[in-house]
C-alpha cells in the first residue's frame, strides 16, 4: 500500500512559493529601473501560479484545459525570453513562441484524436520536459568570463526536471493508477529544485555587475586597454612562448605642449581604438603608462607573425591617428615565464627605434 501523500497540500506549496518570488520579481523590476530581465522571470512564476491553480479546478472542460497547457509551456518560454534580454538581444525568438503552442498543441490534438484526455496529458508532458531541457541546454551554454556561474545552475536545475517528467509518464504508461503522477512528480520536483532555480535567477545580474567591475578594475579607463594590473592576469594565464610589442606616440609632450592634454588624450583612445581592431583576436592591447603601450602576442611557429603586426600597427597610427609609433618587438623563451625580461628587452628596442628616426619597428 502506498503510503499517504497530501497532493493538495504539495499543490498549494508549489503556488505559494510560485506566486511569493514573482511579487518579489515584480517588486524587483519596478525599483531597479524597469529592467526587463526582472518582469519576465517574474512573468514566468506567476504564469506558473496562476496555470497551477487553475488545474486545482475541477471540471475543467477541453478548452480549459488546453489553455493551462499552454500555460505551463509559458514558463519556459518566459525563461528563456529573460535570458535573451539578460543577453542584451531581443526577448522573442521561434523557440520562445514553440514551447507554449506545442504544449497546449499536443494535449488538444491526442486528446481529440484518441479521446483520452490522460493520453493528451502525457503527449504534454512529454513535450514539456522537451521544452524544460531545451532550455536548460540554452543556459548552460554559458561562455566567457563575464558569463555568471548562477546561469549555470540555472541550467542545471532546468535539466534536473527532465527525470520528473520521464518517470511521471513511465508511470502512468505502465497503468499505475493510484496516483495522478504526471502532475505529482513534477509538483514534488518542485520543492526540492524550485526555489534554488529562482534563487539563481536573482543572483544572475548582481554576479554579473561584479564581474564587470573586477574587469573594470582591470582596464585603463581613457583607452579601454588593459592596465598593469590587466597585464598581471594575462601574464599568469599565458600558456606557451608570448611576442611583445612595446611602442609610444612619437614626440607626444610636445603635442600635449602645443594642442592641450584633451587632444594627447583623443589621439591615445583613437590609437588604442584603431590598435585593437587592427590586431588578432588572441592579442592582448595594455596602456603602460603616459602614452606607452604594449601588445602580447601568443607565438606562432610560423615565425614573424609579431613583427607583421607590429609594421601594421605602425601603419594604422600614421594613417589613422594623425601621430606616428616607435616600436620595439621581443619574445619570451619556450613559456612565458620570461615576460618580464620580453618587456625590458622590447623596451630597449623601442628606444634604439627612437635613436634611428622614430616610425620605426626594431626588434
Amino acid at each position: 500500500m502506498l503510503p499517504t501523500l497530501d497532493s493538495a497540500t504539495v499543490h498549494l506549496c508549489t503556488v505559494l512559493s510560485s506566486l511569493s518570488f514573482g511579487v518579489l520579481f515584480v517588486a524587483l523590476w519596478v525599483l531597479r529601473g524597469g529592467r526587463a530581465f526582472y518582469l519576465l522571470c517574474g512573468g514566468a512564476a506567476l504564469t506558473y501560479a496562476a496555470t497551477l491553480a487553475g488545474f486545482g479546478i475541477p471540471a475543467r472542460g477541453l478548452a480549459f484545459s488546453t489553455l493551462l497547457c499552454v500555460g505551463v509551456g509559458a514558463y519556459n518560454s518566459y525563461m528563456l525570453a529573460a535570458l535573451r534580454k539578460f543577453e542584451g538581444g531581443r526577448a522573442v525568438n521561434w523557440l520562445v513562441l514553440a514551447s507554449p503552442i506545442l504544449s497546449g498543441l499536443s494535449y488538444l490534438v491526442v486528446t481529440l484524436w484518441l479521446g483520452d484526455e490522460a493520453a493528451g496529458r502525457m503527449a504534454n508532458s512529454v513535450v514539456l520536459g522537451v521544452a524544460t531541457a531545451a532550455v536548460g541546454l540554452v543556459f548552460l551554454r554559458a561562455t566567457g568570463s563575464r558569463a555568471p556561474r548562477s546561469r549555470r545552475i540555472v541550467g542545471v536545475i532546468q535539466m534536473a526536471y527532465v527525470p520528473s517528467y520521464v518517470v511521471s509518464v513511465g508511470l502512468e504508461m505502465a497503468g499505475m493508477v493510484q496516483r495522478d503522477w504526471l502532475s505529482l512528480i513534477p509538483l514534488l520536483s518542485d520543492q526540492v529544485l524550485l526555489g534554488v532555480l529562482n534563487v539563481a535567477l536573482l543572483s544572475m545580474p548582481g554576479e554579473r555587475a561584479e564581474a564587470e567591475l573586477r574587469e573594470k578594475a582591470l582596464r585603463d579607463p581613457l583607452t579601454g586597454a588593459w592596465n598593469r594590473a590587466g597585464l598581471d592576469r594575462i601574464g599568469k594565464d599565458a600558456v606557451g612562448p608570448m611576442e611583445v610589442i612595446v611602442f609610444d606616440v612619437d614626440n607626444f609632450k610636445q603635442l600635449n605642449d602645443r594642442h592641450g592634454h584633451a587632444a594627447g588624450d583623443a589621439v591615445l583612445q583613437s590609437l588604442a581604438s584603431k590598435a585593437t581592431a587592427a590586431m588578432p583576436s588572441d592579442a592582448h592591447l595594455i596602456r603602460l603608462g603616459g602614452d606607452e603601450f604594449a601588445a602580447l602576442v601568443p607565438f606562432v611557429r610560423s615565425g614573424l607573425r609579431a613583427a607583421r603586426i607590429a609594421e601594421t600597427l605602425r601603419i594604422v597610427a600614421r594613417d589613422e591617428t594623425l601621430c606616428t609609433i616607435s616600436v620595439g618587438l621581443a619574445a619570451t623563451g619556450s613559456d612565458a615565464a620570461d615576460l618580464a625580461g620580453a618587456f625590458e628587452r622590447a623596451d630597449q628596442m623601442l628606444y634604439r627605434a627612437k635613436r634611428e628616426g622614430r616610425d620605426r619597428v626594431a626588434a
